[in-house]
């Protein structure tokens, strides 16, 4: 294989055979895409009893805005896959687990995982059909918070992620320069945060720790957690930030659950807190009130937002970052307050 190959339905099980991980004889394979968001190609390959997901980067997101990205952070991706997967099985977490890495192909920037079991639902779907389970929030702030305090101690890993590149290219830029661009009313509280997380020299940060990226099975009760492209070496309230953005953007946005969004809110950050053993929640509020207007008018606005509900957004974002809301409570409650 080399660097040109392109990674599609039609593709992707000859490169399986060529990786010696689907037999020559195997007829009945199938193949289909999964989509991967903006930044990816994303193939499954079926086999009567077992399933691949195939991965390789887009140099340039697909997104209305231009915005390149280095094509290596799937190998990036591939080892905080690996790095997480022996951080739950050292801390005996039961609940959660991540795909394994079964191929890694540094010339094609391809990447093999296992597939997660087909019962699976995203949360993110669940969360907008208005099934709010507090316990989903309680298992991954608990995962989170071992994650973040297990590796903070961890100097291989520190090593490993260093290079804040990924970051960089597909969250600061495009989430804190570009909101504060165009939101100049509060951009040099923005860019004021920009410079505080790129600083940041803490732990392994996910850098992509939503419900999109959370597999329910509910058949096994296990989460399954995807998509480290993002990982580095920074800021743990990055990702606090980022989970419980979405959870208070869709307590906004699905009808007749505020409540109960901002309960599993409350539910994340206190197994965060418990497992994770330090305070980070002025960080977090901060970095929250500027990842909920990047994600009406930064670079990847969430999709599913009307009108009116991305300027209840801006309300809030704007009001939290002038007041400088110091805690999640408060947050929450300026939340209720402008959905009021």
């Amino acid at each position: 294989m080399t660097e040109q190959f392109t990674l599609s339905p039609a593709t992707a099980p000859e490169y399986l055979r060529d990786r010696g991980l689907l037999a020559a004889g195997a007829g009945s394979a199938s193949a289909s895409s999964l989509g991967g968001g903006v930044s990816n190609r994303v193939v499954r390959v079926d086999l009567p009893e077992e399933s691949f997901v195939l991965k390789q980067p887009l140099p340039n997101l697909a997104v209305e805005d231009d915005w390149p990205a280095d094509v290596s952070r799937v190998h990036n991706e591939a080892a905080a896959t690996r790095a997480y997967a022996r951080i739950i099985d050292s801390a005996g977490l039961d609940d959660v687990r991540v795909p394994e890495v079964l191929a890694e192909d540094e010339d094609a920037h391809v990447v093999v995982f296992s597939h997660a079991p087909d019962g699976a639902v995203m949360w993110k779907r669940e969360l907008l059909d208005g099934r709010v389970d507090a316990d989903v929030a309680r298992s991954l702030g608990r995962l989170l918070g071992t994650v973040h305090r297990r590796a903070s101690t961890d100097e291989e890993l520190r090593e490993r992620f260093a290079d804040p590149t990924p970051f960089d290219q597909l969250r600061v830029d495009p989430y804190h320069r570009t909101t504060a661009d165009r939101h100049p009313e509060v951009g040099e509280e923005i860019r004021a945060e920009a410079e505080r997380v790129l600083a940041a020299d803490r732990t392994l940060v996910h850098g992509d720790y939503s419900p999109k990226n959370v597999l329910v099975d509910r058949g096994t009760g296990i989460r399954w957690l995807l998509d480290f492209e993002v990982a580095h070496w920074g800021d743990p309230a990055f990702d606090t930030a980022f989970m419980l953005n979405h959870l208070f953007i869709k307590a906004i946005h699905v009808e007749g659950r505020l409540d109960a969004c901002i309960d599993a809110a409350g539910e994340f950050w206190a197994r965060y807190e418990e497992a994770a053993g330090w305070d980070v929640e002025r960080d977090t509020v901060r970095e929250l009130a500027v990842l909920m207007l990047a994600r009406v008018d930064g670079k990847s606005p969430v999709e599913y937002l009307d009108a009116g509900e991305g300027d209840l957004l801006r309300g809030i974002s704007t009001r939290a970052l002038r007041e400088g809301t110091d805690t999640i409570d408060g947050f929450a409650g300026i939340v209720e307050e402008v959905a009021g």
